[in-house]
């Protein structure tokens, strides 16, 4: 058991680039201080809830960007977003994407953010790629790998579980924190 977790633990931390000059001392009593908060936000990182209202139709499956079937459609659509790497709050997503497995296009923006969400353009043709810049497993707007459903017409909801997140999450456990996110005394000044 030791033996896979230790080669999920080194796989995770190559997909998400972290090496030994970006992990910092260890400071045992923080660590120890905030093991509680820090577990309970890396398992609401494991999921998104996205609802959004406004002119708009969306049916999708996927199975991460690489493997996704459907598309959506949307005006101006206000959406509320409980979304990857923290992204808590809300603001305007209008574009249109379309996606048969691996092969697709879309042009879709999410702008006037509030709250922690970032804002993005994405316009792309063909085969989605994990290292465009939106989909950094630190910093990104969106993830690559997740699996989600999303259903809708005038009112679309979303909803998606992140495998890098339930991966930091169960490592969590150890003391592990291959995304570099857990909380620290710092965030609280």
């Amino acid at each position: 058991m030791k033996k896979i977790l230790l080669s999920a633990a080194l796989v995770c931390m190559m997909i998400c680039g972290v090496s030994a000059s970006d992990t910092p001392e260890v400071n045992w009593g923080e660590k120890i201080a905030l093991y509680l908060p820090n577990r309970i936000v890396d398992a609401f990182d494991c999921f998104s809830v996205n609802v959004g209202v406004g002119p708009t139709i969306c049916a999708n499956m996927m199975a991460t960007r690489f493997i996704n079937v459907g598309g959506s459609w949307g005006d101006v659509t206000y959406t509320l977003y409980k979304d990857y790497n923290r992204q808590y709050g809300g603001g305007i997503q209008q574009g249109w994407y379309w996606q048969l497995i691996c092969i697709g296009e879309e042009n879709l923006t999410r702008e006037r953010v509030f709250g922690w969400v970032r804002n993005y353009w994405e316009a792309c043709a063909g085969v989605p790629r994990p290292d465009d810049r939106v989909y950094l497993p630190r910093d990104g707007a969106r993830d690559y790998w997740q699996f989600s459903a999303s259903l809708g017409f005038l009112v679309c909801g979303e909803v998606a579980l992140h495998p890098i997140e339930g991966f930091d999450f169960l490592l969590g456990f150890f003391f592990l924190d291959f995304k570099n996110d857990d909380l620290t005394f710092d965030d609280f000044q």
